[in-house]
Formats: structure tokens, C-alpha cells, sequence
């Protein structure tokens, strides 16, 4: 076997793991609003489970309204709950999967404006503009009471096992942290206090349970909080105090909403980035421990297994990105797994926004039951033009739904603009799905022509039924006085082969392009001047990357940043900026680069629409409008499916 650690049967407890993957407790607004579970949410665990996992978390499901944190997310705070959460566990338990909640009450990053009822913290720390109510010690008592009716719940309907969220600057991580904790009582102050909320948790649900059913914790093993939060010192004392209390596993994350990176880690951190957190919380007990931390890849999982540094590790996102990912990484079938490239657009940022979560690479991903292919009715023969994502997926779908597909892409390589970010620092890992995606269309039966620029008269000789156009956007030039008699270079030439001895430029645009452009220049020695008229960079990427994005750009002492900032004019040297009423000329510009303007390219589908003789056309991404690459795979797979 590949990976003998990973598939290696475990035991949490007295309760048998075909192997070491937990599903992470991901939240995904697929619930009702009061917190019950619904068909949606039993087809995506149920496919999980389906694919190999050996346990699955439900997600942080709260055990009072009070401590909602989602619209959608789920609940266990009532017994009538419990007949349709039963039915989730039945879904996961007879394909051989564990399963259990994640016990969850949010404190203070709880918005009266979700749960409807004024938030409860240890102390007065105000989140985005909230500022919670500092618990009494009969508070703490009711708290104790509801984390125990949930766990009752969750064990009458057939859970294998009682999962508590003491991680991520939640209820429980707040009386445990020194920056949420200021209380000066019996549950504040030195370390021994502040653990005191927690461990009475763990040993009232212990108590209400009884010792057949394993307890799973999780715990920030560092809260990454430069003003002062929960350290790994920390968590290696607390560990065995929580081994005491009643704990079977101890499962380690990190962050806090303050550091949220930590907590979901985007594309510009490593894979296994949280692995060496395990290791000393390991040594410090004697029940297993698991590790999270963009876990995507099984040689990466293996690795942290055979090296000692957790017993099991916990994997989210990879599973959300392929729910075969289990089955077929025991198979070897390596070259099949559709990786997840931690962009956080489909999940975490679409869970933010209150909106139920869906997956850049895999679209079928929260559309488990309308999205099982099914042969194609009306449509026989398709042709695709533009082999960038969006074109790729329709493709991909039609060929697995039986219609013969012929895909034109101009470029002797397909990828359209996601190829680009294969040059750009810390966004690497976006191109990387390229070569699932390619392979993948291949196996559907996609005729790729690579290297071939359709036009009307291509298209029409394929005789298809229908025509669909994905042919993209290119970097257009913005409506500013003498651009032209500037040194101005598309942002594409840029990315693809950057130009050494340019001593200035001027990189046009904060958006992740520009921000990208900026980086790959200055590491080329220019001094870069990055200008955009709004009050903040890289907004078109999701909110973790963002942060790393421009904590990296702000580190380099040859780009210089303008916001808030226009330019009125260039010249074949120099340029023009205004900010603030004021009016700044800076000479030497010997590289001009826009990067925020983007024009459809229609060539194709405006020659399709001059003729008669033509089946019905349909826009993919850019050409329609300009969109992100997770819209325009959303789009391309509903009506792929639609067809």
C-alpha cells in the first residue's frame, strides 16, 4: 500500500477508525434557520463517507441560540431537532464512517444581528464594533447545562462520538485565552483559572454521556495573537488537564478571528503548515492527537503520520475539493484527485457572506444530488471554444453526460488566465488545478484542439447542437491622456517573461493582478510605484490570501503604495498622480503596466451571431461579463447540466 500510516485502523477511545482521516468540522450554511439538517447537507456527508473518510465532524453546531454564529449553520439545541439529525448519521454510518458534532457556543464573534440576542463572553472584548456581555457565574452554569443537553442529543441520535470546539476564538478558546479572558475570578487570570471553564465542560459531558462514547477536542495549539493569545506552552499544559477531564482525542488547529488565516490557511501557506504544532501536544498525553492545516495532499498526510507528529489527521477542504479523496489515494490513483488549491472562494469566503459553500475545482460540490450525471437528452454534439476553466468544465461535464465535445483553444497550453498565476508568488497553487482539469476533460472524451484559433467557419463544420463560447477576457487600456506615448506593457507580457533593467515602474491597478505584477517587478530589482483609486488592495481574492498578499507586498522596500490615488497623465517618461486635491509628477518611468481593465474577447461569437445557419450559443465567463474564475466554473457547470 502507498500510504500504510494513513490507511492504518485507529482507535479514539474504545472506537474503531478504518483509517486516519477525520472530515473537519467545516461550516456550511446548508441548514435551515433554525439549525436542522436538511437533504442538501446529508448528500454532501453522505458522499464523504461514501469516498473512505474514516470519521466525519458534522461542523460547530451550537448548543444555544444565544451562541448562533450563522444563519444556516447547524443547531442541536433543542430534542426536536434530533429526528432529522438522525437521519444524517444513518447516511454516514452505513458506509462504514464515524460521525459526531462539533459542540459549539460563538461568545463574543457572535453579531446580534444573526442570533438576535446580546452576546456572552468571559470579559468586555468587543468584536466588529459588538461589545459582549461579560458572563455571570450562573451564565456559566446555564452554558455548562447546554453543551450537556447537546451531547445527550447527539448520542440519542447514534453519534459515534462528542466533538467540543475549544479552538478558533470560540466560547470556550475565549475563557482559555489571555487576550479574550480579563476576568480577576476563580475563570480569569493566571492559566490554571482561565482553564477552568473548559475542562468543567468537558467533565459535566463526560458525566451526562457516560464513558462509551469518546470525547474529540479541539484547540488552538497557538492563536497566533501578537497581543497576547493562546500559545503551543499553553496547550501542552492544558492537554493532559483535558485528557483528565474525559478527552479521547485532542484535535489541533489554530487562529482566532483576529488571525483568521490561521484558521482556514490559504494557498500562500505550506501544506502541513500546522504539523509541527502536533508533535509536543503528542508528547505531553497519552490519547491520540490530530493535526489540521491544508492536509491536501496524502503524501503530505502520510508523512506527518509516519513521522510521529499526530496519531490521525483532520482534512476540510481536501475533502470538500474530492470526497473520493480517501478511496482513491488507497488505490493510487493519485493522478485522479481533484486537490484542493486552498483559494478559500467557493468555502470560507462564501460561508462568510452567509451563502451556502460550493468549490472552485469541483463543482458538483453542494450540488451532490442535481448534479449526478445523467446522459444528455437534447443535446448531442457541443462545440467548446476557449480552453481556459470555464470552457474546460462545460466540457468536462457534456462528455461525462455522453455528448461528443470538441474543445478549440488557441494556445498550444489551456488554462486561459489561470494559467498566469503559475508566475505569480504565492498564488502558484491556483495553476496547479490545471492538470486535473485537463486530464480530466481528456478522460470525459473531449477532442482538445490545442493550438487552433476557431472562427465561425470551424465551428459551423463541426455540425454541432450547440455552441458554447468561453473565450475569455485581455488587459484593455484605461482612458488616461498619453497613455499611448508611454511605456505601457500589458500585465500579461509581465507575468509570463518579466523584464529585467527597468529602474521605475508603474504598475497601475491594487487588485490581485496588479499586486502580483508589483511583487514579480521589484524581485526584478525595480523600483515599482503602485497606484489604485480605492482604500484597499487585492479586494478580487479571498480575504485570507489577501492579508498574506499584502503583508508580502508592504515587506519590499522597492514598492511604493498610493491609494485613494488617480493617474491624470503620462508621458514617454513620466506620470501624473493625484490624491487628495493634490496633483505629484514622478519622472523616470520607464514601464507603464494597467492592470485593472479587462475586454471580453467576442471576435468568435459576434461571427457566430451574423449567421443563420447556426444552433443555439451560449457565453461563459469573461466574454459574458467579467467575473471571478469561481463564478465562471459555477456557471459553466449549470449549464452543462442544464443542457
Amino acid at each position: 500500500m502507498r500510504f500504510p500510516h494513513l490507511f492504518r485502523p485507529g482507535k479514539i477511545g474504545s472506537l474503531e477508525i478504518r483509517n486516519r482521516i477525520i472530515g473537519s468540522p467545516m461550516e456550511r450554511n446548508y441548514c435551515t434557520a433554525e439549525g436542522r439538517v436538511t437533504q442538501r447537507y446529508i448528500d454532501y456527508l453522505e458522499a464523504r463517507a461514501r469516498g473512505g473518510v474514516g470519521m466525519l465532524y458534522t461542523e460547530a453546531t451550537y448548543v444555544d441560540p444565544r451562541g448562533k454564529g450563522r444563519g444556516l449553520q447547524m443547531g442541536l439545541y433543542d430534542d426536536d431537532l434530533i429526528p432529522q439529525f438522525r437521519k444524517l448519521v444513518r447516511a454516514v454510518q452505513k458506509h462504514g464512517a464515524r460521525i459526531g458534532p462539533e459542540l459549539n457556543f460563538g461568545g463574543r464573534v457572535v453579531s446580534p444581528e444573526v442570533s438576535g440576542l446580546e452576546s456572552w463572553a468571559p470579559s468586555v472584548v468587543p468584536y466588529a464594533g459588538f461589545a459582549p456581555h461579560a458572563m455571570s457565574r450562573d451564565e456559566i452554569e446555564y452554558v455548562i447545562k447546554r453543551f450537556c443537553d447537546a451531547a445527550r442529543r447527539a448520542v440519542e441520535a447514534g453519534c459515534d462520538f462528542v466533538g467540543i470546539h475549544g479552538a478558533h476564538g470560540y466560547l470556550l478558546s475565549q475563557f482559555l485565552s489571555p487576550f479574550c479572558n480579563k476576568r480577576d475570578d476563580e475563570y480569569g487570570g493566571d492559566l490554571e483559572r482561565r482553564m477552568r471553564f473548559p475542562l468543567e465542560v468537558v467533565t459535566a459531558i463526560r458525566a451526562t454521556i457516560g464513558t462509551a462514547v469518546p470525547i474529540v477536542y479541539r484547540v488552538s495549539g497557538d492563536e497566533h495573537q501578537p497581543a497576547g493569545g493562546i500559545t503551543l506552552a499553553d496547550v501542552t499544559v492544558f492537554a493532559p488537564r483535558l485528557q483528565e477531564a474525559g478527552v479521547n482525542l485532542i484535535d489541533v488547529s489554530a487562529g482566532m478571528y483576529e488571525t483568521a488565516w490561521w484558521i482556514t490557511q490559504p494557498m500562500e501557506m505550506p501544506q502541513g503548515v500546522l504539523s509541527q504544532s502536533a508533535g509536543p501536544v503528542r508528547a505531553a498525553v497519552d490519547i491520540p492527537v490530530s493535526v489540521s492545516g491544508r492536509l491536501s495532499d496524502p503524501s503530505v498526510a502520510e508523512y506527518v503520520l509516519e513521522s510521529g507528529l499526530s496519531d490521525f489527521v483532520t482534512m476540510g477542504r481536501a475533502l470538500h475539493a474530492d470526497p473520493e479523496f480517501p478511496n482513491k489515494a488507497r488505490a493510487g490513483r493519485l493522478d485522479e484527485i481533484c486537490t484542493c488549491i486552498a483559494c478559500n472562494q467557493g468555502c470560507s469566503d462564501t460561508h462568510a457572506r452567509g451563502l451556502p459553500i460550493v468549490c472552485l475545482v469541483n463543482t458538483t460540490t453542494g450540488h451532490e444530488r442535481e448534479y449526478a450525471i445523467r446522459p444528455a437528452q437534447s443535446v448531442k454534439r457541443v462545440v467548446v471554444v476557449g480552453g481556459g476553466p470555464a470552457g474546460m468544465e462545460a466540457a468536462r461535464i457534456l462528455g461525462l453526460r455522453g455528448c461528443d465535445v470538441t474543445l478549440f483553444e488557441r494556445e498550444e497550453q489551456p488554462g486561459g488566465q489561470m494559467l498566469l498565476n503559475r508566475n505569480l508568488p504565492g498564488r502558484e497553487d491556483m495553476a496547479g488545478h490545471l492538470a486535473w482539469l485537463v486530464t480530466a476533460t481528456e478522460r470525459a472524451g473531449v477532442k482538445m484542439k490545442l493550438g487552433i484559433e476557431a472562427n465561425a467557419e470551424l465551428v459551423i463544420a463541426e455540425q454541432p447542437d450547440a455552441i458554447i463560447v468561453a473565450t475569455g477576457s485581455m488587459p484593455g487600456l484605461p482612458a488616461i491622456p498619453g497613455i499611448m506615448d508611454s511605456p505601457v506593457v500589458s500585465p500579461y507580457e509581465i507575468i509570463r517573461r518579466p523584464i529585467g533593467g527597468i529602474k521605475r515602474a508603474l504598475v497601475i491597478g491594487g487588485g490581485i493582478r496588479g499586486v502580483g505584477v508589483a511583487r514579480v517587478l521589484a524581485a526584478k530589482g525595480a523600483e515599482v510605484v503602485l497606484t489604485d483609486p480605492g482604500r484597499e488592495l487585492a479586494l478580487d481574492i479571498a480575504s485570507r490570501s489577501r492579508v498574506l498578499q499584502i503583508q508580502a507586498l508592504q515587506a519590499l522596500p522597492n514598492v511604493r503604495i498610493h491609494l485613494a490615488t488617480t493617474v491624470e497623465a503620462l508621458g514617454e517618461n513620466y506620470a501624473v498622480l493625484w490624491s487628495s486635491g493634490e496633483r505629484t509628477r514622478i519622472d523616470g518611468v520607464d514601464l507603464v503596466v494597467p492592470t485593472q481593465s479587462l475586454l471580453p474577447v467576442t471576435d468568435v461569437a459576434d461571427a457566430l451571431y451574423e449567421r443563420a445557419d447556426v444552433p443555439p450559443i451560449y457565453l461563459l465567463g469573461d466574454v459574458r461579463q467579467q467575473r471571478s474564475a469561481l463564478e465562471a466554473v459555477q456557471e459553466a457547470a449549470a449549464l452543462a447540466h442544464r443542457l
